[in-house]
């Protein structure tokens, strides 16, 4: 149980980027950057083992934090403007050439940064997994309960985000772009912060609160600078 709760949480993070940089047009790099990540660390966990928790992991949750944090800050600041505006996303605005272009563009050209990003988040994510498992399993001498348990928690949470999939389908993609830059922002904090020495009061549950947070600075942005428009337009 110990397992599958505390490697939950960090599945739920990994699925909830993937998705989102996959509702946002980036398939096969959200697809490809997770599996990518999971392989990489799950190979290195069952060929060093008990060794994974001599790897510092402050500095690779600053160096992902900083990586996020770049990120995310793009995708809300494009998000914000475009929403204050009343536009949508470029190839919506012209519905025939623009789709065509944009499927052409996602056939034809791999975005390697969004791929870096996904491979790292997931990396950090799954390095935090198998700390867990690992610990788990050395404290108790329980490895096949510490490891079902773990993958119990990755179905569970697939089987979770499957089942809100048309739900969130129907948000608005700007709305969507803002959302997954916000997660991004979230998650890239809250790694650097945890780096750098800081430590969140809830834990894992800070990262609500920091979501909620950017939210709101978000939203009062986009009223801002509407309001700004208005008064040039006037």
């Amino acid at each position: 149980m110990s397992a599958t709760l505390g490697t939950g949480v960090e599945f739920l993070e990994i699925v909830a980027i993937a998705y989102t940089f996959g509702r946002s047009g980036y398939v096969r790099e959200a697809i490809w950057g997770t599996v990518a990540g999971l392989v990489t660390i799950s190979v290195c966990a069952a060929l060093l083992g008990p060794a994974l928790r001599l790897i510092p992991l402050r500095p690779v949750q600053i160096f992902a934090g900083i990586i996020l944090l770049y990120f995310g800050w793009k995708w809300v600041r494009k998000s914000v403007i475009r929403q204050a505006a009343g536009k949508r996303a470029d190839w919506i605005d012209d519905p025939v050439h623009g789709q065509q272009l944009a499927s052409a563009e996602h056939n034809l050209k791999f975005d390697y940064g969004t791929f870096v990003v996904m491979f790292k988040s997931t990396a950090l994510e799954t390095f935090e997994v198998a700390l867990i498992v690992t610990t788990l399993a050395l404290g108790a001498k329980a490895w096949r309960e510490s490891i079902l348990g773990a993958f119990t928690a990755l179905f569970i949470t697939i089987g979770t985000v499957l089942l809100l999939h048309g739900h969130l389908r129907k948000v608005p993609d700007v709305m969507l772009k803002l959302g997954a830059g916000i997660l991004l922002i979230t998650f890239g904090t809250f790694w650097f912060g945890e780096g750098v020495g800081i430590k969140w009061p809830l834990e894992d549950l800070s990262l609500l609160f920091l979501a909620l947070f950017y939210t709101g600075g978000s939203f009062i942005g986009i009223q801002l600078l509407r309001n700004r428009m208005v008064a040039k337009g006037s």
